[in-house]
């Protein structure tokens, strides 16, 4: 049995339950939770308030996100009020504007993927912003969730999956006076262990573990100060931790604002007098 909170927009609590926890299968429990996502055309989160700390810093910065669905996503993001910069993610691309050193680059996904150590893409991205169950296995016989098996865990249920899949592998060359880390896509397989855990009041997705067992680096993230969104739990915060054997990354999401109205027309303005960089 479990007891859980689930706060309105305001932050205040709207419902409390007590829920008796009684194990089910996947396909049953992929039943209850598949509506419970939020289904948007068009989202808007207003303020982002974000904590980051690495190995070699520590920093605090705000989002304003605009993401129309399966075509774009748009963060800006500021520091004392100051722009600093724009990223905008597209299903093909992923392109940085840093106002602060007036440069840009665009790229695939391999950049974000290195700078969080995670293999990342437009379709998890957007997944882990609708708060959905997603198969990080990106493997198109895997979208039916055969292979992912039921649980009950301290008073949630769980969706766990373990299985091969490509994944692009940390390398290490030396340097004089660094190494540089980098990325390279390769045809060698990893085992990923991927674990969803849902609350059994409302079956909205509480936390999410992805662990790259071969080349020992993993995600964790957790959701909760849930607040009603077109009629969805929705979570107001994120605290998502990603850890490889020589890196740890942390950072800590506050949210606020929310919206799925239509925004206005919105893209990415590069200045024609912004250097491009290359960072592959």
């Amino acid at each position: 049995m479990v007891t859980v909170t689930v706060f309105s927009s305001c932050r205040a609590p709207r419902e409390i339950k007590t829920v008796n926890v009684k194990p089910i299968g996947a396909a049953k429990l992929l039943k209850s939770i598949e509506n419970t996502g939020l289904t948007y055309d068009y989202l808007n989160i207003g303020r982002i308030s974000c904590q980051f700390s690495n190995s070699q810093t520590r920093a605090s910065f705000r989002i304003s996100l605009k993401a129309i669905r399966d075509e774009k996503i748009l963060a800006s993001i500021t520091k004392l009020n100051i722009p600093v910069g724009r990223v905008l993610l597209t299903p093909d691309s992923v392109i940085y504007v840093n106002y602060i050193d007036k440069n840009y680059f665009i790229d695939d996904y391999t950049y974000l993927s290195q700078f969080l150590n995670i293999d990342l893409d437009f379709a998890t991205v957007q997944s882990i912003l609708s708060n959905r169950a997603f198969s990080y296995r990106n493997d198109e016989k895997d979208k039916d969730y055969r292979n992912f098996v039921s649980t009950v865990e301290n008073g949630l249920y769980v969706l766990t999956s373990e299985r091969e899949r490509k994944v692009m592998r940390l390398e290490q060359k030396a340097k004089p006076g660094k190494i540089e880390r980098r990325l390279k896509r390769l045809d060698d397989k990893a085992l990923i262990l991927q674990k969803m855990y849902f609350n059994p009041a409302n079956f909205a997705l509480m936390k999410l573990i992805i662990a790259d067992k071969t080349n020992n680096r993993g995600m964790e993230m957790k959701f909760d100060e849930f607040v009603l969104l077109n009629g969805k739990d929705y979570p107001g915060s994120i605290e998502l931790k990603l850890e490889s054997q020589d890196e740890k990354v942390e950072l800590n999401i506050q949210m606020s604002n929310f919206s799925t109205d239509r925004p206005d027309p919105f893209g990415l303005n590069i200045p024609e007098n912004y250097e491009q960089i290359k960072v592959n």
